[in-house]
């Protein structure tokens, strides 16, 4: 049986969910902080859980709607969760070996639990017809009796028609009547539908089991032996109890024998299970890879009143060692990713190990690692869960969403009291805030995508990739340089921004840097350079073309031109005895108009109208075909 969809209603912040879709493969939930992301997945995995849970009215039902609900006695007939199974074709299979073929009206099969009661319910599409038909032809009863049997509305009706015909039957009657109705009801006997056939069916199903994991179920450094032997079961991944319980099932022991005389025995037994869950740590977690879980058993000890020493108290310490660093210390002390890591794996694996059919449900994971170890988290997820079962997991990193498979994520928003949370897979219909997620997500994938070139160019701003497009084509017609056809121009923003964008990409990408002289940030380019992030050589600066210690890429025009250029997009009627004295046209025009200076609007007017092209000066063109060849320059082969 595998997942289609599901649907929460009146669980703490939820109304009703909506029918949530889920994948085959990987589903993610994301959402702000509070927005009913956990509620969602804890309501879902009390479906069917890995230990007894149920739902709460107290605790669980809409605080808000509880009064209402409880004068109407209408709580016991809600239905928190309700899903959506897709029967597969080894389900299927063992159905038809006992019914025969054609008794599923539909795959679907509906699985639902209520408030107040630990009750599964199943909703099955059985066709009682067909399997009457079924058996009938399959034992080949006489026509004498067909008349009387085939018109049995369902298998029960069917046996109870059949022993009422035998119990019935005189000395007149054929033998063959006799025995066809003995194999009819040992047919139906070895169908074992004393109850009915549904409850048969659902003895045939196997409900997938669901293992939930959150924060909350993280190793503790220290666990009182004494404590888990004595509590009861916790609710499934609910504390880091039920967490020790699987580690010490996995190494094959319990709290009593580790506090028993064969310690040093269970302690190896453990330390193995350890050795395990770590490789298996280390091959998606790239953090630390020089660390190894050990186990110490602290046993505190007091004198009874005859003064004889004893045991009062078990503790197992779970500690990390750092071969890197040569020393150890208490796992609760080391890095929350790799606590929460191992702590899963544990967890996981004791339970994987004695179940078949089950649905991983992870809430918030990976949260407190980096965000390229979430990414590595993400790797584990598709290669070493999702290929053994369907998963789900709730976040709102951005690291925590893949771009490319923007289609296993469902939105989740709270609307208010009204609507409470609702879910969606409609990025139209909620707020910006919810999108955040998916917005930094793709942002990250096209800035990654747009660094991936051979030959990448980074400029101050549009008017930059304007300019240097434009008339170097221009200028290539008069046998000039145009820029290489493999550069793919990038601005950063603003000159205040090329520093950091050097700095964080820099060292990882093959990338040409083209600066005004004498602006802000060149002190701070000079220090990536120092630190090796960006090659000197593939640092441009206009001053190497002006000459002059202050320039902008507008001033490799003359001045006549950039001022026809200047007053065709302003309006204006400026001269060059007009302006100002000093080295910078934008800044000298700043301070003839008394306003802040605007790059782009003359870039613009430049690539609207071609006859300011056309009408550019052979120095322009110059200036420009020098600036392009020493860019090119830089282009590595």
């Amino acid at each position: 049986m595998r997942l289609q969809q599901f649907q929460v209603r009146k669980f703490r912040n939820i109304v009703d969910s909506g029918p949530i879709q889920v994948e085959d493969d990987v589903t993610c939930l994301v959402g702000m902080d509070e927005a009913g992301k956990s509620a969602i997945l804890t309501a879902l995995a009390r479906l069917h859980p890995a230990h007894p849970s149920t739902f709460s009215v107290s605790e669980d039902y809409p605080r808000w709607l509880k009064t209402a609900d409880q004068r109407a006695k209408v709580i016991e007939q809600v239905t928190p969760i309700t899903a959506t199974f897709l029967l597969e074709p080894e389900d299927k299979k063992k159905i038809g070996a006992v019914f025969g073929d054609g008794v599923l009206s539909s795959d679907e099969v509906i699985l639902s639990r209520r408030y107040g009661d630990a009750t599964l319910w199943w909703n099955i599409h059985f066709d009682h017809l067909a399997a009457v038909r079924n058996v009938l032809q399959a034992c080949g009863v006489p026509a004498s009796l067909a008349p009387r049997l085939s018109g049995q509305p369902t298998l029960t009706a069917l046996e109870e028609t059949a022993r009422s015909l035998k119990n019935s039957l005189t000395d007149e009657d054929e033998d063959a009547t006799e025995a066809a109705l003995d194999t009819l009801l040992g047919e139906l006997e070895a169908m074992k539908i004393p109850n009915g056939p549904i409850k048969r069916v659902i003895s045939l199903l196997r409900a997938p089991t669901f293992f939930y994991f959150s924060d909350y179920s993280v190793l503790e450094g220290r666990i009182d032996l004494d404590r888990l032997a004595e509590s009861e079961e916790e609710r499934a991944g609910s504390s880091s109890d039920q967490t020790a319980r699987s580690l010490l099932a996995l190494a094959n022991t319990t709290p009593e024998s580790l506090s028993g005389d064969d310690y040093e025995e269970r302690k190896s037994e453990m330390e193995a299970v350890s050795n395990d869950l770590t490789e298996q740590v280390f091959n998606y977690w790239r953090q630390n890879p020089n660390l190894r879980v050990t186990f110490d058993l602290d046993r505190k000890i007091q004198n009874d009143p005859q003064g004889r020493p004893r045991v009062v108290k078990n503790m197992l310490d779970v500690r990390v060692q750092d071969t890197r660093h040569h020393f150890t210390n208490n796992f609760s002390q080391r890095s929350s990713g790799f606590r929460w890591f191992f702590s899963f794996l544990a967890a996981f694996t004791e339970f994987e190990m004695k179940n078949e059919d089950y649905i991983v449900l992870l809430d918030e994971p990976a949260l407190t690692l980096h965000g390229r170890a979430q990414h590595d988290f993400l790797r584990f997820v598709n290669e070493r869960l999702a290929p053994a079962a369907q998963v789900l997991y709730t976040t709102h990193s951005p690291f925590m969403v893949e771009s490319e498979h923007l289609d296993r994520v469902r939105i989740v928003e709270d609307q208010g009291p009204k609507k409470g949370a609702v879910v969606t897979q409609e990025a139209l219909s909620v707020r910006e805030d919810s999108l955040f997620p998916l917005q930094a997500a793709l942002g990250y994938d096209i800035a990654q995508h747009l660094f991936i070139g051979e030959a990448n160019l980074l400029v101050e701003g549009p008017s930059d990739l304007l300019y240097l497009d434009l008339i170097g084509r221009r200028a290539a017609d008069d046998g000039g340089a145009a820029l290489h056809k493999d550069w793919r121009i990038l601005t950063a923003g603003g000159a205040g921004n090329i520093p950091a964008f050097v700095s964080l990409l820099g060292s990882n990408v093959d990338v040409t840097v083209l600066i005004d002289s004498g602006t802000e940030g060149t002190g701070r380019l000079e220090r990536a350079i120092k630190a090796g992030r960006l090659n000197r050589d593939r640092l441009v600066s206009v001053q190497e073309v002006t000459k002059r210690a202050n320039s902008d890429v507008e001033d490799l025009f003359t001045e006549v031109d950039y001022l026809r250029l200047y007053n065709a997009a302003f309006g204006t009627s400026h001269k060059p005895e007009d302006l100002p004295p000093g080295d910078r046209i934008v800044e000298r025009l700043a301070r003839l108009e008394k306003k802040k200076f605007d790059h782009y609007k003359p870039a613009d007017r430049l690539l609207r109208d071609s006859t300011l092209i056309d009408a550019l000066e052979q120095d322009t063109l110059d200036n420009f075909s020098r600036l392009i060849k020493r860019i090119n320059q830089t282009r590595t082969k």
